[in-house]
């Protein structure tokens, strides 16, 4: 199909930006396969397997999404659509120069997509569905509603009103403070867009009446301004941004077969589960439409961007958020999935003091200190011992176990706790016993060796690593295979120490102690430590 001369501007425009503005491809931990099949489950999607999952990423840019999800998940495949030549070959080139044979990019436009390619379990459209024309949105869809498998997820994020209305504000001062300047390049029309933004704010608040009045309008200029350059020569200098209403992308959906299941952000679509006086008014509104009430929630908090995860219509049947009723936590069906699943806390010890049951806030310290990952056998566990270390009468202990359900979902939703039934392989570091594989390794080499122009490396969860160094590859190099803890020091004294001629050989065996001490952890906290006991990949 031919695209008109419109489209063609457009598609230029976006790769001058991304070329002018150093764009860099971010790794997203809320689009894994994991994160997304423990989505699904909690509303009661029988979702395909993570561990093996096919996945495809439409708008895949550099791969920086997918390329290190493939390096954590290797019995998975996947794949990146990408409309640029340049990002395809420069993310494919990262691949080669990782060894990796389980993702791989292709060049192409979704309005010509491949057919051939098959189903797929998991779909991901990030930061794509606003930036794209009508014709392309409905292009997405169609391809989600017939690649998607029947008991598949797909992800789509987009910019919303009502929260939108204010950011569009933003963007068109700083399109105003651009018109008559052709020649300005993107980048520089980004400098000029944000002086002019910074002017216009500088004066509002000179004076009161204008400060209160317009407070939403600075508080929108404010978070641009403090925003990367790229992000505000893509969401703000685009020709093309197209934000919508949450109701309005669902009927999208109906009309191609698929169905909303939730938003990435639980907060946005499990209301109940941290405030029932809202969710009370929400149902009044809209007895009975979770979307419905999702939209009026919308205009509440002035949402400007939403992570919707979808499946097909015929799957949205066996949906239930009976997980989101406080009052069901505790019947045997909802603690079926929450048992289902392993936890990661991310909140710290100072956050205790938010739980009223002192054996809850006694088993969540002990589960922190652990290192915050557990499952529910070792939480009751935990919470048994610490009953009976407080010689508590037995009438205590439900209502504890009961006050433990209710502390997890609330914290699941709220964003406190990540929840996986599939779990990100981390293993603990063990001396003589641990290695760092060759994909781990390749993969940092290649983002060492100039991949860290375009992309960034991810732990197991998809959180990006920014600081990435060659110590780090130092390291996994020496630890290629499992050693002795003494050797390791003296290969790492050789390397990185030996040539201090200042320090004596006991200062130079303290820094190389020190180094092995705290890469270990580093490695282990990553994700890339595996054990010869349990791990025959490499």
């Amino acid at each position: 199909m031919a695209k008109d001369n419109q489209q063609i501007t457009t598609d230029d425009m976006q790769q001058t930006i991304y070329k002018e503005l150093g764009y860099k491809s971010y790794p997203f931990p809320f689009t894994t396969p994991a994160y997304l099949e423990a989505y699904g489950t909690l509303v009661g999607l029988n979702t395909p397997p993570a561990k093996t999952a096919r996945v495809l990423e439409l708008g895949a840019t550099y791969g920086g999404n997918i390329i290190s999800q493939a390096v954590h998940n290797p019995e998975a495949t996947f794949v990146g659509i990408e409309l640029s030549q340049d990002q395809v070959e420069k993310g494919n080139k990262i691949i080669s120069d990782a060894k990796l044979d389980n993702v791989s990019l292709i060049q192409g436009d979704i309005m010509n997509f491949d057919e051939t390619l098959g189903t797929f379990d998991y779909i991901i459209a990030h930061g794509f569905y606003s930036w794209i024309s009508d014709e392309m949105k409905d292009k997405l869809l169609a391809i989600i509603s017939n690649h998607l498998a029947d008991n598949g997820i797909a992800y789509v994020s987009y910019n919303t009103y009502p929260g939108w209305h204010t950011m569009e504000e933003v963007r068109q001062l700083m399109l105003f403070a651009n018109r008559g300047h052709d020649e300005l390049t993107h980048k520089e029309k980004v400098l000029r867009g944000k002086t002019v933004g910074s002017l216009v704010g500088s004066q509002i608040l000179n004076y009161d009446n204008l400060k209160e009045r317009n407070s939403k309008f600075l508080g929108a200029l404010r978070s641009v301004m403090h925003k990367d350059d790229y992000y505000v020569g893509h969401d703000h200098l685009e020709p093309h941004n197209d934000p919508c209403y949450f109701y309005q992308f669902n009927d999208h959906l109906k009309a191609h077969n698929l169905a909303y299941v939730c938003d990435a952000d639980l907060t946005l679509s499990m209301v109940r589960t941290y405030d029932e006086s809202i969710a009370d008014k929400l149902e009044k509104l809209a007895p009975n439409s979770q979307a419905d009430q999702e939209q009026y929630l919308d205009f509440m908090l002035d949402t400007t961007f939403r992570k919707s995860i979808i499946c097909k219509a015929d799957a949205a049947k066996n949906l239930n958020y009976d997980v989101a009723n406080p009052e069901k936590v505790n019947t045997i069906p909802v603690r079926t999935i929450v048992n289902s699943f392993v936890f990661q806390i991310l909140f710290d010890e100072e956050a205790l003091e938010m739980f009223e049951n002192k054996l809850v806030r006694d088993t969540f310290q002990a589960l922190i200190k652990d290192g915050g990952t557990f499952n529910m056998i070792e939480a009751l566990a935990i919470l048994k011992a610490a009953h009976d270390a407080a010689k508590a009468s037995e009438e205590d202990l439900e209502p504890a176990v009961c006050s433990l359900y209710k502390a997890i979902v609330e914290h699941m939703v709220r964003g406190g706790i990540r929840f996986y039934k599939t779990f990100p392989d981390k293993q603990e570091y063990m001396e003589g016993l641990s290695y760092v594989p060759a994909r781990f390794t390749n993969f940092v080499k290649a983002i060492a060796d100039g991949g860290s122009e375009y992309i960034y490396g991810a732990n197991m969860f998809n959180d990006a690593i920014g600081d990435i160094s060659e110590e780090d590859l130092l390291f996994m190099e020496l630890l290629n295979k499992p050693k002795a803890k003494s050797t390791m020091i003296k290969k790492i004294k050789d390397s990185l120490f030996s040539a201090d001629k200042a320090q004596t050989g006991k200062h130079q065996n303290a820094m190389a102690e020190a180094f092995y001490n705290e890469l270990t952890k580093r490695m282990e906290q990553l994700g890339f430590i595996r054990s010869k006991k349990n791990d025959g990949l490499s």
